[in-house]
């Protein structure tokens, strides 16, 4: 799809602010903005989370049904739970960060800023998909994401069909950024979840029934 005049100047003003302002963006975000949009959002991870539960059920009964609701999942996981706190986090003024949030996340260039969010998720949420591996995987998850998109978009665009092998490992990868990065980058903001997803704050919530909780 081409881009039209807007789009195009749009991406070189983007463009421009980036490079402008990229290391000064890196220095400014602060751990607290970080913890305090998770703290804001408490289900932000919850469409995700029931997305991989329908992926689950649908690869029972059709390996590409499975396959796009996994790459659904996958997606919206890394985009909602890792991604989109962390473009928030680079805004300062907060009335218009859920606007630029919105375009940078949508926009067709957001690969340009790839390696800014992701230096930002590794150096305050202690999780490097350019790095990170599965069990047993050759492929670094950043690497399975991307060739997950790419046949997701030939299944949605040429009809091609997924094998089982390809619907189980899109499966794996949306169940690692959901339950497992998710997860971790909330515990390193000193949150927790409950079932699966839900985000709290309330440290006592942990040592409910220990007695631990009554001594404060």
């Amino acid at each position: 799809m081409s881009m039209t005049e807007d789009e195009y100047a749009y991406d070189e003003y983007m463009a421009q602010m980036y490079e402008e302002h990229k290391v000064e963006a890196i220095e400014e975000f602060t751990y607290e903005r970080l913890q305090s949009y998770y703290s804001d959002n408490r289900l932000l991870a919850k469409p995700a989370f029931y997305a991989l539960s329908e992926a689950q059920n649908l690869l029972r009964i059709n390996a590409t049904a499975g396959f796009i609701f996994a790459a659904i999942a996958m997606e919206v996981g890394l985009k909602e739970t890792l991604l989109k706190p962390i473009v928030f986090g680079l805004v300062h003024v907060a009335s218009s960060a859920s606007l630029v949030t919105n375009l940078v996340m949508s926009h067709q260039s957001m690969d340009r800023y790839k390696d800014l969010l992701l230096q930002i998720l590794r150096d305050h949420g202690g999780v490097d998909l350019q790095t990170y591996k599965q069990p047993g995987s050759s492929k670094t998850i950043w690497e399975e994401i991307s060739n997950i998109k790419t046949k997701r978009n030939l299944i949605l665009h040429t009809a091609q069909t997924a094998s089982h092998e390809e619907a189980t490992l899109a499966l794996a990868v949306a169940s690692t950024i959901i339950r497992e990065l998710f997860p971790a980058v909330v515990t390193r903001m000193g949150l927790h979840l409950h079932d699966g997803f839900r985000i709290c704050d309330d440290w006592k919530c942990k040592y409910d029934g220990t007695g631990i909780d009554k001594l404060v």
